[in-house]
């Protein structure tokens, strides 16, 4: 029998390490475009069977070493993708660096520090819309997760540590090409989302939500969305849209806030404020609950007052463009290894994309000078 996807690309890997070849190195070798072999690595497309011949040739292999079945077979990475259209290159570069977070939890799996985050039991549920699948998956997961309709936390660090404390998924901060949102890994026990923070402050947290929706929906393909979150989507980013707007913002909430309020600036600030989304998100949401008519919609999107700007956490929204946070489950997991002498200090280098000699340094013991008179006897 064949060998699986996953099987196969283990192979290459191995290959490739011998070698000392990345996988640029291999594409460039088999005259392949490196976006398109980065895709199918990923599971993104299939190896063509030439394909496949070449990079046999290239690592010395047989095609049969290559496709045989032997042993058991990992788990396909599953990957979802939140971009702009046009932007390939973004996205494999972006692939590239989850990938490494892929093969460092790999060999973590191997010499057994796994994830221990407990999965959440939460299915989709079918025959029904695909932005009401969203919702009501957002609804089911808050009540798994005991937190109903209360707040998430407002600063976006914050958010990531409540996500990898409470549902076992690691989240990273880089400042990726611009075009390209975030990015959602689900492998094994090992999910990753991972968010450009060049973006808002406020489309971060939006984007780290809707790669949530992608994790517990089980989307694996690459889906791409254009800068108007609310256009005509695929039935998948309908979904985690959905989501995403169930999920930072309860509707049961929404309904108290403005069952009685008069809807004004000072109410939409209030309400930015505590839900850090766009005014966009908002106002959508108000209305897919019924909290608003279209006319209000349409109303309050124009809304652009300095009460607005000042009141509805701005600052916070700039001060998080350009931000760095690494995957601090995957990291600490790297570390317990590292301080047990399993693994080098090189895959803890890779996550925190700091140069080994650094790091070494930076963690090797302090030398102090002794101190004056060290010999002297007390009298």
């Amino acid at each position: 029998m064949a060998a699986t996807h996953g099987e196969i690309v283990a192979r290459m890997r191995a290959g490739m390490a011998g070698l000392g070849l990345n996988q640029q190195d291999l594409a460039e070798r088999i005259g392949m475009n490196p976006s398109s072999f980065s895709r199918a690595l990923a599971g993104q497309r299939h190896f063509k069977s030439v394909e496949v011949a070449l990079v046999a040739e290239a690592l010395g292999l047989t095609v049969g070493e290559l496709l045989d079945e032997v042993g058991e077979s990992p788990q396909e990475v599953m990957v979802a993708a939140r971009t702009q259209p046009g932007v390939e290159a973004e996205y494999a570069a972006a692939l590239h660096r989850v990938e490494e977070f892929v093969e460092i939890n790999q060999l973590l799996n191997e010499l057994g520090y796994y994830n221990r985050a407990e999965k959440i039991p939460i299915e989709p549920e079918l025959g029904i819309p695909d932005y009401r699948q969203g919702e009501r998956l957002a609804e089911k997961l808050r009540d798994k997760i005991g937190l109903h309709d209360g707040d998430l936390p407002l600063k976006l660090d914050d958010f990531a540590s409540f996500v990898e404390a409470k549902l076992g998924i690691d989240v990273s901060f880089e400042p990726l090409s611009g075009g390209f949102d975030g990015m959602s890994i689900s492998c094994d026990s090992f999910k990753l989302a991972a968010i450009n923070s060049r973006i808002s402050g406020v489309r971060q947290r939006f984007t780290l939500a809707h790669e949530l929706g992608h994790i517990f929906a089980g989307d694996s393909q690459s889906l791409h969305v254009d800068e108007n979150i609310y256009g005509v989507r695929s039935p998948e980013e309908r979904r985690a849209n959905a989501f995403a707007a169930a999920f930072l913002m309860p509707s049961q909430c929404l309904k108290d806030a403005t069952e009685t309020a008069t809807i004004d600036e000072d109410l939409i600030a209030d309400l930015l404020g505590r839900y850090r989304v766009s005014l966009e998100a908002l106002t959508y949401r108000l209305h897919n609950i019924g909290a608003i008519n279209a006319a209000e919609r349409d109303r309050i999107a124009r809304m652009s007052s300095s009460t607005i700007a000042l009141r509805s956490g701005r600052a916070a929204d700039l001060q998080a463009r350009n931000d760095r946070r690494f995957p601090e489950l995957l990291l600490m997991r790297a570390i317990h290894a590292y301080t047990e002498a399993r693994i080098s200090i090189r895959p803890i280098a890779k996550i925190a994309q700091v140069p080994p000699e650094a790091l070494l340094e930076d963690l090797s013991p302090h030398k102090f000078a002794p101190p004056e008179n060290a010999d002297a006897v007390d009298a």
